[in-house]
């Protein structure tokens, strides 16, 4: 009796979940119009980062590693005398690099490169006082004893209301275009079944300054613009119709 009951359950339990999965049919299987909408937004930089390094050369590294160690000092010290509000500092990069002769074999040292590099930041500024901030700066930088700017990034602190923004409009033209569709093919929108989206990178500017063996009197605060920041969403959207 058993050997004929379970086989027979089985084969209806089956039927039954075929029955129930043709009752549900997939995605693929409805009729569908599929669209997407993009949208971009800008917005007004009010942060700054900005990466300011001094590099010493010599044949002796304990005495390069002591220039380079006495200049960060009166660099950091400059910057910050400035006494800018919320100003932050960090060290990002240090570096003691061989300089080689590859002329001769096997090649010899004959001298060494120290790099280190201070990263400033400044958050939450209007646009006149963060561009005036950067520039003094900068200027002071030079001034006294950085040689390299590597680079100045602009940003917007606090993206979400702008990102926001984005998302309805991005999310509004999608739904246009599945209207624009359904109207032009005579079908009517039934329901939404799939809502999806994602940021689009833009490439972040930075700005590049390479100040290496300028002279004092050409250090002068540079003038800065700070610039926008735009921020592109795309909305991906699924319409089934009938």
């Amino acid at each position: 009796m058993k050997r004929v009951f379970i086989p027979v359950l089985t084969v209806s339990l089956l039927l039954m979940a075929h029955f129930a999965f043709a009752q549900c049919p997939s995605a693929r299987d409805r009729n569908l119009i599929l669209t997407d909408g993009m949208a971009e937004v800008t917005g007004q930089n009010d942060s700054a980062r900005i990466s300011v390094a001094v590099v010493t050369q010599g044949r002796n590294l304990e005495q390069v590693s002591s220039e380079n160690a006495d200049k960060t000092k009166a660099v950091i010290q400059a910057i910050k005398g400035l006494n800018i509000k919320d100003l932050k500092l960090k060290t990002s990069d240090y570096r003691v690099t061989p300089q080689r002769d590859y002329k001769v074999r096997p090649p010899k040292i004959n001298g060494y490169e120290v790099h280190n590099a201070i990263e400033i930041t400044l958050e939450g500024f209007n646009p006149e006082p963060l561009s005036k901030s950067v520039s003094m700066m900068i200027g002071k930088a030079l001034e006294s004893g950085s040689n390299n700017i590597n680079h100045i990034q602009f940003y917007i602190k606090n993206k979400s209301a702008l990102e926001k923004q984005a998302l309805k409009q991005s999310t509004q033209e999608a739904m246009d275009r599945a209207r624009t569709l359904a109207e032009a093919a005579g079908v009517k929108l039934k329901r939404i079944v799939s809502l999806s989206t994602q940021p689009v990178q833009i490439p972040t500017r930075q700005h590049m300054l390479r100040a290496a063996g300028m002279k004092t009197e050409a250090s002068a605060a540079p003038p800065i613009e700070i610039g926008e920041t735009q921020i592109r969403v795309q909305v991906s959207i699924a319409y089934e119709i009938e």
